[in-house]
């Protein structure tokens, strides 16, 4: 598997859901979502993760297990990009590609992460997911495309860049067609994942 570093975008407040949604037990595993996240990462074997964090902190870390990196966004209430342009600043040089996940992606699988994974061997391209409307994270970056990273700002994901690059630019990025992945923003979204 080729060498890529795992950033799990943890680091808001979660003010639409009204407190730590990365702990609030996921339904399925009876795991905190954070680490139901992390598992089905690490079953796609992807053992090299980073945890982003910022409001949360502390409660973030006293619900981890597993053995991964916990990294805290300095200026985290600059909202998801300050957590993108510190996940580019934690490759270091034997990493071939940096993926951009999100820790309250409550719907994400390890089949979805093999693929993306498989095809970032193949294509070497920024490669995401695409369930028919929308263009979305896990996204993988290879090191020479961390350019696009830097182009965001306030409180957007790579989404926008990565729709557009798919329009305009689409020798740079190749999409793995999924169904929709649940995450979570209310404590009404659970219910999403039946």
């Amino acid at each position: 598997m080729s060498d890529i570093r795992v950033a799990l975008m943890a680091a808001g407040r979660a003010s639409r859901y009204g407190g730590c949604k990365l702990t609030a037990l996921h339904p399925r595993s009876s795991q905190p979502l954070i680490c139901h996240v992390i598992d089905q990462y690490q079953r796609a074997g992807l053992g090299d993760i980073v945890v982003l964090t910022g409001y949360w902190h502390d409660a973030v870390i006293n619900a981890i297990s597993a053995q991964v990196e916990v990294s805290r966004v300095p200026d985290w209430q600059a909202g998801l990009s300050a957590s993108i342009r510190h996940a580019s600043t934690l490759l270091e040089a034997h990493h071939q590609g940096l993926m951009i996940g999100l820790g309250d992606q409550a719907g994400i699988s390890s089949d979805i992460l093999r693929a993306i994974t498989r095809q970032f061997q193949q294509s070497g391209k920024i490669i995401a997911c695409n369930d028919g409307q929308l263009i979305s994270p896990p996204a993988i970056f290879p090191r020479t495309e961390l350019c696009v990273l830097d182009q965001i700002t306030g409180d957007e994901g790579a989404g926008k860049h990565l729709r557009q690059m798919a329009r305009e630019q689409s020798d740079r990025i190749d999409c793995v067609p999924v169904e929709p992945i649940k995450d979570i923003d209310r404590p009404e979204d659970w219910q999403k994942l039946n």
